[in-house]
């Protein structure tokens, strides 16, 4: 089964065994909801952890875990990656893309000319902006129609419009 990493978990936070997790998904309020189910691999073997509650502190998640009480139940999982099985998302509409499908795709311009490739997704509040890394430097763009017009999932090239500036 396909996993997709929706977060890494940095640190500890407090001494009741929650911990700060660096959001890498999209949906993170679903991913993260009350009773989801995530996986993390540690100690050679694939853990099961159900979410009893987590919220925004400072550009991070901190996360409560059932039946994890105490800070040394979680320390030695900081560096690992929160993940959920392909299986477990939902479908999206036709111009809808999930952060795993646009990571490393390949950017062209809109006479296919190859810009770079989409190295971060990086969450604004207003809209989700890629980092994309060519092959001089890297450069920001704003993932709305304006910028982004067309991805194409199976082949990974995203197509955009480039502005004077960028």
């Amino acid at each position: 089964m396909e996993k997709i990493k929706v977060g890494i978990l940095t640190n500890t936070h407090g001494l009741r065994g929650e911990v700060k997790v660096k959001i890498t998904s999209d949906f993170w309020e679903e991913r993260f909801a009350k009773n989801a189910v995530l996986y993390i691999d540690v100690d050679g073997r694939t853990k099961e952890l159900c979410v009893v509650n987590a919220r925004l502190h400072k550009g991070m998640l901190i996360v409560k875990f059932k039946d994890y009480d105490d800070i040394n139940q979680v320390e030695h999982w900081k560096g690992n990656a929160l993940y959920i099985f392909k299986e477990q998302l939902h479908e999206l509409n036709e111009d809808e893309a999930y952060y795993h499908e646009m990571m490393n795709a390949r950017v062209q311009d809109i006479d296919g000319n190859e810009i770079g490739t989409v190295v971060e997704l990086i969450e604004t509040g207003a809209n989700l902006v890629l980092r994309v890394r060519g092959e001089k430097r890297e450069f920001l763009i704003p993932f709305v129609k304006a910028f982004v017009t067309m991805f194409d999932k199976e082949k990974k090239i995203m197509q955009v419009t480039m502005m004077e500036g960028l």
